[in-house]
């Protein structure tokens, strides 16, 4: 930065105003920027006078950009809205404070996101006090939140670009840490362990969130009046996706359902303990009945969306089709449920076996026999046009735990 009598050219304080200013000529024009620090506006300074050497500076582009911290533009998002997850946003948003808080908006580089993202993987928990010699710390944060933090970040600043604060997000074009996805569920032997130790009407609970897939949130802030046993129906508005849904009940959702007497005092299937007006805090069941009894069973690896994962691989182990299986979780896309996929009985080792050189076909489906006693497979005798695969039958069962 050119330098004149010690002092550096170009940035300096005015009488009257606050803050520090860059002065600039351009085409024989003065003009002038404001800044909170002296080092923001060295900052500007630097780089605007290599966007003018380089002939991409553009004072139009500047005009419409205010001044605003990032803490200050995170509050404005935040302020009024109405996202089913906006306790974890307003958790995004302290930890963001935090770290970046009191950075202006154009002050935020694609450099420092890299830093931070650096920063957050590297941090360690504290041991505890009574913590053996070998005892190693473990990550503050997972990859899996660590990206969640920076989605949340990535669409505030988009609202700031849109709305004409920010020239281009930062975040835009960060690489996310890549995510091991996990499918665990409860076989059959576990969830017999599990129903040994917990209470039967706390085990009601469990085997509801299986027999319906529902979503944690969706379960314990299940209304009477979402609930049709007539018609086997239930009936969720607004739910992850946005979208109604409409969850089928088996038989044994039904029977768990006619066995609580909630109705007489609640509007809520799942009611609070100590005030019935209102649902039961899901969190504290799982502290006070489903995490203790896991232990006790000798479970490990589980959560409460374990359960979820239990639905479907239970439903696709039992051969029902995935596309049925999407409708009854709800889910958006397709792909979501293809994680199940692998669960299917012997769908990768047919498809594997057809188009083999060996020229043998696997038995899929039931074998017809030939006159005379001969046994023909279905390949044999199906005559299929060009290009197109005949589709194959599957049985639907629905399964249920008893």
């Amino acid at each position: 930065m050119a330098r004149k009598n010690g002092k550096d050219r170009g940035v300096l304080q005015r009488k009257g105003r606050e803050g520090w200013w860059v002065r600039l000529y351009v085409n024989g024009r003065e003009r002038w920027f404001r800044c909170d620090t002296k080092s923001q506006a060295k900052a500007l300074y630097g780089r605007l006078k290599a966007d003018i050497r380089e002939g991409i500076f553009f004072p139009e582009k500047f005009a419409p950009r205010k001044d605003i911290t990032l803490r200050a533009w995170i509050l404005r998002s935040l302020d009024g809205s109405t996202n089913r997850g906006i306790e974890n946003e307003r958790r995004y948003g302290r930890r963001w404070s935090l770290l970046l808080g009191k950075r202006l908006l154009a002050d935020i580089s694609r450099e420092d996101m890299r830093q931070v993202q650096a920063k957050m993987r590297a941090k360690l928990k504290p041991l505890p006090k009574n913590a053996s010699k070998e005892a190693q710390p473990k990550r503050r944060w997972s990859d899996a939140t660590i990206n969640r933090h920076f989605a949340f970040l990535r669409h505030v600043l988009m609202l700031a670009v849109k709305d004409g604060k920010l020239i281009q997000n930062p975040v835009s074009g960060l690489k996310f840490f890549p995510e091991v996805k996990r499918t665990r569920f409860l076989s059959d032997e576990e969830l017999a362990r599990l129903r040994g130790v917990m209470p039967e009407s706390d085990w009601k609970f469990v085997a509801f969130a299986i027999e319906t897939g529902l979503r944690r949130g969706e379960q314990f802030g299940l209304r009477w009046d979402q609930v049709d046993l007539e018609n086997g129906v239930l009936t969720l508005p607004l739910p992850k996706g946005g979208k109604t849904r409409h969850v089928p009940l088996s038989e044994e959702a039904k029977t768990i359902l006619r066995s609580f007497d909630s109705f007489l005092r609640s509007a809520w299937v799942f009611p609070g303990l100590k005030d019935v007006a209102q649902p039961m805090d899901s969190r504290a069941f799982l502290r006070r009945s489903f995490e203790p009894n896991l232990r006790k069973a000798g479970i490990v690896g589980v959560c409460w969306h374990s359960l979820r994962h239990t639905a479907a691989s239970r439903r696709i182990m039992a051969g029902v089709d995935l596309v049925s299986v999407k409708e009854i979780l709800g889910h958006r896309d397709i792909q979501t449920t293809l994680r199940y996929s692998h669960l299917a009985p012997g769908h990768l080792r047919d498809a594997v076996n057809r188009g083999s050189l060996s020229g043998t076909v696997t038995k899929t489906v039931t074998s017809q026999q030939r006159e005379g006693g001969e046994e023909r497979q279905p390949v044999d005798f199906v005559v299929r046009p060009e290009g197109l695969e005949p589709p194959t039958p599957r049985s639907v069962v629905w399964c249920s735990i008893h």
